[in-house]
């Protein structure tokens, strides 16, 4: 019995038997084939996962620092997004987070409303704003602001600058969180 020439690809495709080129670009052609369909699988494979758990951004950091992440606060239905956050370390390597938020004075919107989202107190009287918060977000910060206190933690800031009576502006919320 004779050896057969030509494999997979000559049983395949008869012609190529008989003609080496023909099976060497064939076998090249499969081959690349082979390698998009890898190359796309993969990539279809991380953009799904990109969009299930998308990458831990610095505003989530921070946000989850000062216990302001909306999984840190289920059942709740809504959540604010800060307008700018900024995650970094103090020169003691502490983690810091500092996040400021604009909420806009509406029905649905306003700092009633976020502060009863996050079961925060009303503010209490103005004090200085720390000088590191101020420094985070280079721009019309005022010096001093409300203070929302809260029972227990000195790891967390919050204050609340109320824009003019019927202002649409609402308030400033500047957090700082250290941890």
């Amino acid at each position: 019995m004779a050896a057969k020439t030509g494999g997979w690809i000559g049983e395949a495709v008869p012609g190529a038997r008989r003609r080496p080129g023909i099976r060497r670009a064939l076998v090249w052609g499969i081959g690349v084939c082979l390698a998009f369909t890898v190359v796309a699988v993969g990539w279809i494979a991380q953009v799904m996962m990109a969009t299930v758990h998308p990458p831990e951004t610095d505003a989530d950091r921070a946000e989850k620092l000062a216990t302001l992440h909306y999984r840190q606060h289920p059942g709740k239905g809504r959540y604010y997004v800060p307008a700018e956050a900024v995650f970094g370390r103090l020169p003691d390597g502490t983690r810091a987070g500092y996040l400021h938020y604009q909420v806009q004075a509406g029905p649905d919107s306003n700092v009633d409303d976020f502060l009863r989202v996050y079961d925060l107190p009303q503010p209490g009287a103005p004090v200085p704003l720390p000088d590191d918060l101020r420094a985070a977000f280079p721009g019309e910060e005022p010096a001093e602001a409300p203070l929302v206190r809260q029972a227990g933690t000195d790891k967390r800031q919050i204050f609340v600058v109320t824009a003019a009576a019927g202002s649409p502006q609402g308030a400033d919320i500047y957090v700082r969180a250290t941890g």
